[in-house]
């Protein structure tokens, strides 16, 4: 059963982006079920008292989001209904619910996305408990990210007007994968860049030998996909299908942490200040080197549009309007596309559909209110504690605590301008390395030691 519950976990975490990003609420269901599945049928020997403790604060946030989400929907005049209700009321006379949430089910659905998203963090918490398992679940995912980026650069290439079998309605010109939104699918591909670049600066770094003693087919495939000259590719490979994304926070933000993981990787090592500092020069250099190769097509898009949308800034500060009236319990999970258009100023014309606020972080305080997103808020800044700290104290498999920190930092940076965290297809595939490099972030005194050599790599 323990296989069987690892190939659960597996497939969820590499197939949830291949379904146009997993939108659909039957896709979020299936991957709910075999995500718990495995959950049930998890081998728990890894697991030390300090790795069960980190999910605490996960436990916390999702609970408070549930009582918030049975409070909006619950009908009693005791509780301040929306004022969308006002209109109808006053106009027609119509008896209308005392509920915050506009829709009637709209949050019970929306609590589909938190429920997985918090299902696949701890999967591979749990699974990665291990350092074999974790190593494992991050090479599988890198290779399935490169997969998914040639298929993306392929399909520009030869089918630009398609997204899998049905019609490419909006970004004509611009790679999206698998992804609707071209933006989801750079920062998608950032990440992949990153599960690549990591492991490439260790193996740069150790200078491990040549081919494993092992004979057996697996051991010579892991050998061979962990040489430099592979992980090279893998990550020249995603970081060309990001460029083609022609996304301007999406490369910028990637960059920014390819820097940011090197930075992480070098700081602990002794190779001397002046050596340290010609490191970190050259990383730099070769940053801007890469922006200047593969980075044309956004610096086009910078130059005509700029860094900063006005039309944005627009939909936030409407965003925070609404916010203003329903600062403590929210309008409602998932209800931002129901409210948004009584409050759409001027400033964005009659065109586009604002269904979501373009601020992951932002959104959440619409609608589940502030204290709500307080509580979201603490438990991400205590991942990223142990998440930063792990990078810089670990001694073996540093690298797999920075691949968490830097795809965190990516993915929740570019979460403030946009909204790839709430895909489904991304959201479980940076749950999953999150997930995997907090389970490694602590100093292996206070993991688990186990007397007997337990296989659980991911086969």
């Amino acid at each position: 059963m323990g296989a069987i519950s690892r190939y659960f976990a597996a497939a969820v975490f590499v197939l949830a982006p291949l379904p146009l990003g997993s939108l659909d609420l039957a896709w979020i269901c299936f991957w709910n079920f075999l995500l718990i599945c495995s959950l049930l049928t998890a081998d728990l020997s890894a697991v030390s008292r300090r790795n069960a403790m980190l999910l605490i604060p996960l436990a916390a946030a999702v609970t408070a989001v549930g009582i918030i989400v049975a409070l909006q929907m619950q009908s009693s005049p005791a509780l301040q209904s929306t004022t969308v209700w006002e209109l109808p009321r006053q106009l027609f006379g119509l008896a209308l619910p005392e509920r915050l949430s506009v829709t009637a089910r709209g949050p019970w659905l929306a609590f589909g996305s938190v429920l997985l998203l918090s299902l696949a963090f701890t999967r591979a918490m749990i699974l990665a408990s291990d350092a074999g398992a974790a190593r494992s679940l991050l090479r599988i995912q890198a290779w399935a990210g490169c997969l998914y980026a040639l298929y993306g650069i392929l399909a520009e290439l030869i089918a630009p007007d398609m997204i899998l079998f049905r019609r490419k309605e909006a970004y004509l010109g611009f790679a999206t994968g698998t992804f609707v939104n071209r933006n989801t699918a750079a920062t998608f591909w950032g990440t992949c860049a990153l599960l690549f670049l990591v492991p490439l600066l260790r193996t740069m770094h150790r200078q491990d030998g040549g081919p494993p003693a092992q004979s057996d087919w697996r051991s010579r495939l892991e050998h061979i996909l962990s040489t430099p000259v592979a992980l090279a590719a893998g990550f020249a490979i995603c970081t060309l299908a990001l460029a083609m994304t022609g996304s301007r926070a999406g490369l910028l933000l990637s960059a920014g942490t390819f820097v940011l993981a090197i930075i992480l990787y070098l700081i602990p090592l002794e190779l001397g200040r002046s050596r340290k500092w010609q490191v970190l020069g050259g990383s730099a250099a070769a940053g801007l080197l890469l922006l200047q190769l593969v980075g044309g097509l956004v610096a086009g898009r910078i130059v005509e549009y700029g860094l900063i949308d006005p039309q944005r800034l627009a939909a936030y500060q409407a965003s925070l309007r609404i916010l203003a009236d329903h600062s403590l319990l929210g309008v409602g999970l998932g209800n931002f596309e129901a409210v948004f258009p009584a409050n759409r100023p001027a400033a964005l014309g009659s065109l586009g559909i604002w269904d979501r606020a373009h601020s992951t972080p932002l959104e959440i305080a619409v609608e589940l209110g502030i204290p709500t997103f307080t509580v979201i808020a603490l438990a991400s800044l205590w991942y990223f504690y142990h998440l930063f700290t792990g990078s810089l104290r670990r001694k073996r498999d540093r690298y797999i605590p920075i691949v968490g920190a830097s795809v965190a930092v990516l993915g929740v940076s570019h979460s403030f301008i946009d909204f790839s965290l709430q895909i489904p297809g991304y959201g479980v595939f940076f749950a999953a390395i999150v997930g995997c490099g907090l389970a490694q972030s602590l100093p292996s005194q206070f993991r688990k030691e186990r007397g007997n050599s337990v296989q659980v790599e991911l086969k």
